[in-house]
């Protein structure tokens, strides 16, 4: 295609997305100032197309939306459009070295790509896949991330040369510590030779190519982690009153920010492994107003100090509400001389669960008008199957807040997204980001432009597959029905947080009195809760109902376990009107979704049985007893066919915050020890 420009000459971004291009004809480019940021029109006369934008990144995002659609064989129309989200981020929490751990580093996913993390290739292709589908911010997230990424001049020592990994196994407690400790320093091999000074070189040449793909990165920090520090002769310690610690964090900030011009912010969080040293509380105790004193007094005043010295330098400041009180972040970060945003874990660690979250009402009551809001979106449901549903994802980022929005970042805590190392007999080990294309594709194009429809999605099926129109749909709705299995299951099983639910293994970690992995038993099923504000009954609340003779006006989880195992039978029957092939990726799709929808026949029977039991346990009833053995007894058959089916295709993995490693087939015998608990009820 020739390409023609008026007035303006090719950047790197652009230059990326016309190298996509296969299409004949004339494209002619021109930048329009007094358009909006990442906007674009396109208009088609003849054999020619023109597309205005309003900045390099509307102007790339044109290109390649023209290129998906030469690419799909589609007809080139006129459009128009602009952003939905201004900023849409990935939470890639970022394992560089043993030494300097983020939250998800004792785990597999972490140990096996701590090298992969110091290889510009895997940078290069996640980076290219994040423009293509239109993220624009990367968050990466560390404990301690200084020592592998800077050279502090007051603290020379305080770094670490070189890329280690441990060969000693992790259990780490739940809030970070012990992820690095004494056993794993004395077991620690080097993977890669590096200098501070090349690991320096390489990160300034990864938010390089990040800024040719109009791509921000930012650094986020759990607190307070000093780990990769234990070398070096400064007594510096993870307490809040030691002065050193606060002033290697500060010059920490300082040094970030110097060494690193590109990079776009930093995100803080108060409270993870900070000890209460003064200062008031109020009636809920977690809240200590020392907790964020000391980000303001560290990561606040290196930041207000280095802009004081570098005024035009454009940065922002992200504080988490983790564990904080509004009113405390603000009265520590009054007059910020930059960009002070606030950060909110939007479903907890569920995304995928209501499509209308209720946590964040109390907090945007509480927030004053012009504070903008990041949402924290937390996938810690789908480590290892293929998610896929368009619609679902349309809904959910329909009703965000978006008016006093400045984005969103979505990544798991629990999992890395680096290069996949659960598919059995893989041995190229694709990004996890390319498994999950579907999934990728789907939050990030809907999130820059939420007009797309589903013939959108069908046709890209279509492409990436090789397979006709009808088959496209087809596809289309087996795996948007296997997909709405779990959101709707969390809706009436609900925890916050990841450690208290992985719904792809059935079971949680119980920190007291155990200290281990258990399976969701039926008991589990009968005292969850639901999703807090989400209009749906748990099983014991619907029980509860069923015997007074009252409604309750909430969806009850006996209509949910039934609309659970029609979206499983939908899913199943599509999938048998899908024609065999021999794309690999496409029957790896296939046989996912075949196991999402036995997980989903598996949740239905099972929630079916807690409501009969909780309604037995209320009244004796023993036909309400045998309708639960009974449909526990179908459960263990379903559930035995779905756990066969994972263990063929995936490794068992060590999960950070599972405390250990799951095997989803040891827990077949459990799942028969169901209908024996049912009948000692």
């Amino acid at each position: 295609m020739e390409v023609r420009t008026v007035q303006y000459q090719l950047t790197p971004p652009v230059e990326f997305a016309l190298g996509k291009l296969t299409g004949e004809g004339i494209l002619v480019l021109e930048y329009d100032p007094s358009m909006e940021a990442q906007s674009y029109k396109r208009v088609c006369v003849g054999d020619e197309i023109t597309i205005k934008a309003g900045d390099e990144a509307g102007m790339m995002y044109a290109v390649l939306d023209l290129a998906d659609a030469m690419r799909r064989n589609e007809e080139i129309g006129d459009a128009a459009v602009t952003p939905y989200m201004p900023k849409r981020g990935i939470k890639f929490n970022i394992p560089l070295d043993s030494r300097t751990p983020s939250y998800s580093d004792a785990s597999t996913s972490a140990s096996v790509n701590i090298a992969h993390m110091w290889e510009l290739s895997f940078w290069e292709e996640f980076l290219d896949r994040m423009a293509e589908n239109k993220y624009n911010v990367l968050s990466l997230w560390s404990l301690s991330p200084f020592p592998s990424l800077v050279k502090i001049p007051e603290y020379p020592k305080a770094c670490v040369d070189d890329v280690k990994i441990t060969t000693r196994p992790f259990h780490a407690k739940l809030s970070g510590v012990g992820i690095y400790g004494e056993d794993h320093r004395r077991s620690l091999y080097t993977v890669k030779k590096i200098t501070i000074e090349e690991k320096i070189d390489f990160w300034r040449q990864v938010m390089e190519y990040a800024k040719n793909r109009c791509i921000q990165i930012y650094i986020f920090t759990w607190n307070l982690f000093v780990y990769g520090t234990e070398d070096s002769p400064y007594k510096i310690t993870d307490k809040l009153d030691n002065p050193v610690t606060r002033d290697y964090v500060y010059c920490g900030v300082k040094s970030l920010m110097e060494t690193y011009p590109l990079l776009a912010g930093i995100g803080v969080t108060a409270g993870e492994n900070m000890d209460f040293i003064g200062g008031s509380t109020d009636e809920n105790s977690v809240f200590f107003q020392s907790d964020i004193e000391f980000i303001a007094d560290t990561y606040g005043r290196g930041i207000r100090d280095y802009l004081a010295d570098h005024p035009k330098r454009k940065f922002t400041l992200i504080h988490r509400m983790q564990m904080a009180k509004y009113d405390h972040i603000i009265n520590q970060f009054k007059d910020f001389p930059c960009d002070f945003e606030i950060s909110f874990k939007y479903s907890q660690a569920h995304m995928y669960s209501s499509p209308k979250p209720k946590f964040i009402q109390g907090f945007l009551k509480e927030k004053a008008p012009d504070v903008k809001v990041w949402l924290t979106v937390r996938n810690d449901d789908y480590y290892m199957t293929r998610w896929g549903n368009p619609e679902f994802a349309k809904e959910y980022l329909a009703n965000m807040p978006k008016e006093c929005m400045s984005g969103f970042y979505m990544g798991p805590d629990g999992f890395t997204w680096g290069r996949d190392y659960m598919t059995k007999g893989d041995k190229n080990h694709p990004l996890v980001v390319d498994k999950m294309w579907y999934m990728f594709r789907i939050w990030g194009q809907l999130s820059y432009n939420i007009h797309l429809e589903e013939e959108y999605f069908q046709h890209e099926l279509r492409a990436r597959f090789g397979i006709d129109g009808e088959q496209s749909k087809i596809l289309y709705t087996a795996w948007k029905e296997a997909s709405q299995i779990i959101p709707e299951l969390n809706c009436i099983h609900w925890h916050d947080f990841d450690f208290q639910w992985w719904p792809e293994g059935c079971c949680m970690y119980e920190k007291e009195p155990m200290d281990k992995i258990c399976f969701a038993d039926i008991h589990e099923f009968m005292d969850c809760p639901a999703m807090p504000g989400s209009g749906y009954a748990s099983a014991g609340e619907y029980a509860e109902s069923v015997v007074n003779g009252t409604e309750s006006g909430k969806i009850s989880p006996a209509a949910v376990a039934e609309s659970i195992n029609i979206h499983a039978e939908k899913a199943l029957k599509n999938l048998r009107e899908l024609k065999s092939g021999t794309d690999q990726e496409l029957e790896r799709t296939k046989y996912d979704i075949q196991t999402m929808s036995l997980l989903g026949m598996y949740y239905s029977e099972k929630e079916k049985a807690a409501i009969n039991l909780a309604v037995y346990q209320k009244t004796g009833d023993k036909k309400e007893q045998q309708a639960a053995i009974d449909h526990l007894k179908k459960a263990a058959g379903t559930w035995k066919r779905y756990s066969a089916m994972i263990g063929a295709m995936y490794e068992p993995q060590v999960l950070t915050r599972l405390c250990g490693r799951v095997d989803v087939q040891e827990f077949d015998r459990l799942a028969d020890l169901d209908v024996l608990l049912a009948g000692e009820n």
